[in-house]
């Protein structure tokens, strides 16, 4: 039996081969010099685990880089209003003093508007839950024959589901005094990096120059430094503008949906959305809560967070790529998307705020070292 299998293949084989299915190589070529070979092989390894560890390091010090790329690029952001306040005679002191006591007053301003509603919402909880119940009662067939099938099967539904409040209390305190002490080491270690980047910028830029001792690279430095502080405020002004505009469609949705407070929501749109992908997830999940208090069905509070997210939608998938990838920094959607997408993985939303800035830093530095050359190809 086994050899009569064996036969079967071998002529089925030979079959395959007599009609050309066999493996043919075309023109084979050897490597004229294995030593190059495996000479860029180990060159490849060793840059591709010096890359992997430099990941690790940024993954594990991320407390310390986010605050600090952060402060970077505002700082550089800012490159072109601070060289023309220096023009003017304005001291840098003055105006890094003016730059961090600014972003206080708008951290603040935001704060208290969030405030408000925050806390009218956090009042109102006993109310939100009883409208989720009423108008989530269609699931509660689908959650009692759950039940049923789990008793059948014999699963214990309420082991360990004691009520302790003292327990509840003494988790959110451990969970939420380290995010707090953390949050509030990272905000003074932005604000004072902040100051002291703008306060010695430009002994910064000479030190990076100076770096150098041929007077091309010199050069080569400067243009880079130039270029980057430039199309960073480009790409601020344009991002700013488009999402005042998002700010502005989300408010007018509100008001014509009849959402209490239009004014907050736009704000809150505008904000958020410098966050990509982050942010707008928050806005809907926001709208969902209003809307659940606003209108007596489920279809009429999924309303809102279906017109954010269509408006979003339009936004984020097709405006901003299109003008900030191609009109304002020549970059493909696809490698903003990419970058937003690995830091967002590496760091969170501080990442994905921070991806098209460092992907900005190492576009600009990459052309200036390695500038591109149009092919000529023949006709």
């Amino acid at each position: 039996m086994i050899a009569g299998s064996k036969d079967s293949s071998t002529r089925r084989a030979s079959g395959l081969a007599d009609h050309g299915v066999s493996l043919k190589e075309r023109e084979p070529a050897p490597i004229h010099d294995a030593d190059d070979f495996w000479r860029v092989s180990a060159q490849t390894a060793t840059v591709v685990m010096c890359g992997l560890m430099v990941g690790v390091l940024l993954y594990l010090a991320r407390a310390l880089v986010l605050p600090l790329l952060c402060a970077f690029s505002v700082g550089l952001t800012l490159g072109p209003l601070i060289k023309s306040a220096e023009r003017r005679g304005v001291p840098p002191w003055l105006m890094a003093i003016f730059v961090v006591a600014l972003m206080i007053a708008a951290a603040n301003l935001a704060i208290v508007l969030l405030a408000g509603p925050v806390t009218a919402l956090v009042a109102r909880a006993p109310e939100i839950g009883a409208a989720l119940a009423q108008k989530f009662h269609i699931f509660d067939r689908p959650l009692a024959a759950l039940g049923e099938l789990q008793n059948a099967l014999g699963l214990d539904t309420d082991k360990g589901m004691t009520f302790e409040p003292g327990r509840i209390i003494e988790s959110i305190v451990t969970t939420v005094t380290p995010a707090a002490l953390s949050f509030i080491l990272a905000t003074m270690l932005f604000f004072g990096t902040l100051f002291f980047f703008i306060l010695g910028r430009s002994g910064f830029r000479n030190n990076a120059i100076n770096l150098f001792t041929e007077r091309d690279d010199r050069l080569r430095t400067l243009k880079i430094m130039n270029d980057i502080e430039s199309n960073l405020g480009g790409y601020l002004i344009v991002v700013t503008a488009i999402n005042l505009s998002l700010g502005v469609a989300t408010a007018l949705m509100a008001y014509a949906l009849g959402l209490p407070s239009p004014i907050l929501w736009g704000v809150l749109a505008c904000v958020l959305n410098y966050v990509p992908y982050v942010g707008p997830a928050i806005m809907n999940v926001l709208l969902f809560v209003i809307g659940l208090l606003t209108f007596p069905t489920l279809p009429g509070a999924l309303l809102p967070p279906a017109v954010f997210l269509a408006i979003t939608t339009v936004e984020g998938q097709f405006l901003t790529p299109a003008i900030v990838g191609r009109r304002v920094l020549n970059l493909h959607p696809l490698s903003i998307f990419l970058s937003i997408a690995f830091w967002a993985w590496m760091w969170g939303p501080m990442g994905a705020f921070l991806a098209t800035p460092i992907l900005i830093v190492v576009r600009v530095a990459f052309n200036h070292l390695y500038p591109s050359r149009k092919a000529e190809l023949p006709g």
